[in-house]
């Protein structure tokens, strides 16, 4: 027997003839030829502007565009144009958001000069970690509990929300990965704290962080403390291109962590954040810049 999924999914991808046998392929009400359709399907492969449609990606308006555009041709809604998409290949999903003021050229440039910069340092026997911070929330939630059927009952939750914040430093060398706590806010402070116990425990003579462009990690006490005869002048700083944070290995290890507690719901903050913090600890991550996860979207939106 069929089961309700299947039929939905031969329904999205063939629609009445999914039901009725003997149409599946047919042309009949088309208003589009299969030549158009094939055209279509390769001006969706390349951005909007390239067939002089002034948007940023890919929408029923801009559909709508296009096909008028080219073909003289308007569908009656929009749900024609959404299936019109499904059948040319396209998905619906969440875009990963980018800063408007993010050069990507320049991003490409410094990139480069950091790899072979990190490339140089390891191979010199540096230790070379790449370093971030981040905010874990807690909420304690339940949504549902099991009860006898026709009864109802409440429970007294707390709707305080509690955070903390972490430093994390990834090695290139060993693929592992420190956490440290940090206490209160994200400040220089914190960070000269957490990169005094990263230097005291990895125990290396040379040590190179990689780190973003946070306002703290340009403060004037932590440029002193990496200046000759400094606390810290056998660290050296190497920062990532501004707008850039998918180029840090240490963000993509905090999305991993993020996403396993995602849907578990936890008692306490401290457990929320023991489980964040084991996930991390129990696992080796090998990211660097040349390899970093492929972040993937997921939407249950059939728009």
């Amino acid at each position: 027997a069929r089961t309700v999924r299947e039929w939905l999914s031969d329904w999205r991808r063939s629609r009445l003839c999914s039901v009725v046998s003997g149409h599946a392929g047919n042309q009949n009400a088309a208003k589009l030829t299969r030549d158009q359709k094939a055209q279509l399907e390769e001006a969706l492969r390349l951005p909007p502007e390239q067939s002089g449609i002034k948007a940023q990606f890919w929408d029923v308006p801009a559909l709508r565009d296009v096909v008028q555009a080219r073909f003289g041709i308007q569908y009656a809604s929009n749900s024609s144009y959404q299936l019109l998409m499904r059948f040319l290949g396209m998905s619906f999903k969440l875009a990963d958001p980018f800063d408007k003021r993010r050069d990507e050229e320049a991003i490409t440039q410094r990139m480069a000069q950091i790899r072979q910069e990190v490339a140089d340092l390891l191979a010199g026997g540096w230790e070379v970690c790449t370093v971030d911070e981040v905010r874990i929330e807690h909420e304690a939630e339940t949504r549902r509990m099991w009860l006898p059927k026709g009864e109802r009952t409440k429970i007294h939750v707390d709707r305080t929300r509690s955070a903390h914040s972490f430093f994390g430093a990834l090695s290139l060398r060993s693929k592992k990965m420190k956490v440290y706590p940090i206490e209160g806010n994200q400040n220089a402070e914190q960070i000269i704290l957490a990169l005094a116990r990263l230097i005291r425990e990895t125990g290396a003579n040379k040590i190179a962080v990689v780190l973003d462009n946070a306002a703290f990690h340009h403060a004037r006490a932590l440029k002193e403390m990496i200046e000759p005869g400094g606390q810290f002048e056998s660290l050296r700083l190497i920062y990532l291109p501004p707008y850039a944070p998918d180029h840090n290995p240490t963000e993509h290890v905090w999305n991993a962590a993020k996403a396993s507690i995602a849907n578990i719901q936890k008692d306490t903050p401290e457990n929320t954040c023991a489980a964040f913090i084991d996930y991390i600890n129990s696992r080796t991550f090998d990211y660097d810049f040349e390899h970093l996860p492929i972040k993937t979207q997921t939407n249950d939106l059939d728009s």
